[in-house]
């Protein structure tokens, strides 16, 4: 099965200055992920812009991926990168031939899923509607002659799209129009981006998919998130990394290791990335140490 990562550094530079932030732990997540995907799945595309792949380029990134395409490019001005600073995943959706599946650079699939994509959508699990994250409809202002349709049903829960699977493009084609004309229509100002993008991305979806008549499943329940056998998903931690130092290098070195220990081959390349070398140079060094000490 084809899977694609996808960064937009629009929203990126906009946060940032200009400049192009994917911190160390970032850029090892999405590492993993891709090698982890590539060993139990099948080959994964990054779906970058021009400044996503001079960034990736640079940082010696770009051997991790089995091709890397800077097809974003297209949304420069389109798109408000603030308030819909994920629709460069539904755009690359567009540029992919289906089946094939959309993962997030922090989710890391540990296992074949061949048999868990009996569904024509499947996503990573529901939300429930929280009015914090996904307010209802009428909570938002529109522009123009923009009506959110009546008939479609609200009270489904939202679907987590840190990964998801759609079969065929006639739906795909459904989904992305609907999510990019509520994105085109929707009146920005004094907006929550976390409330617009995930409305636009997560909270439309299982709608879409009720209304083309198409069956939706997913690959866990809320209860199994924080099992960590089937599938690991870093995105509640990002702000612990952020903030605490130790537990950023403990997890970068957790992972450094794991790659050495799944990808030896692959993990050579570690010592060719800018930002990661550190952590190559260090792991490999503690190997012979600890084959010492169990000689003794």
């Amino acid at each position: 099965m084809v899977a694609f990562h996808s960064f937009w550094s629009e929203p990126n530079r906009c946060r940032n200055g200009g400049e192009v932030l994917f911190p160390d732990f970032e850029q090892l997540t999405a590492i993993l992920s891709a090698l982890e995907w590539q060993r139990h799945n099948g080959p994964i595309r990054m779906v970058t812009d021009t400044a996503g792949l001079e960034f990736f380029e640079k940082s010696g990134l770009r051997g991790f991926w089995n091709q890397m395409v800077p097809e974003l490019d297209a949304l420069q001005g389109k798109i408000d990168p603030i308030a819909f600073w994920a629709a460069g995943k539904l755009y690359a959706l567009q540029t992919m031939t289906l089946p094939c599946v959309m993962l997030d650079t922090d989710l890391i699939i540990w296992e074949n899923i061949d048999e868990r994509l009996e569904a024509d959508v499947v996503a990573a699990h529901p939300e429930p509607l929280n009015p914090g994250t996904y307010p209802d409809p009428s909570g938002f202002r529109f522009r123009d002659d923009y009506v959110f349709p009546k008939t479609w049903n609200t009270a489904l829960p939202a679907a987590n799209t840190a990964f998801l699977f759609i079969r065929d493009p006639a739906f795909r084609d459904f989904y992305v129009s609907e999510a990019y004309r509520f994105m085109k229509y929707l009146r920005v100002e004094n907006l929550d981006p976390v409330q617009s993008m995930c409305f636009a991305e997560q909270r439309l979806l299982p709608m879409c998919v009720e209304e083309a008549g198409r069956t939706l499943s997913y690959l866990m329940l809320p209860e199994q998130i924080s099992q960590q056998q089937f599938i690991t998903h870093t995105w509640g931690y990002k702000q612990l990394f952020r903030a605490n130092r130790d537990a950023r290098k403990f997890f970068c070195a957790r992972c450094v290791r794991r790659i050495i220990s799944d990808f030896p081959e692959e993990a050579k390349k570690l010592n060719d990335c800018r930002d990661l070398k550190q952590y190559y140079v260090e792991e490999t060094q503690k190997i012979p140490e600890e084959k010492e000490r169990k000689i003794q």
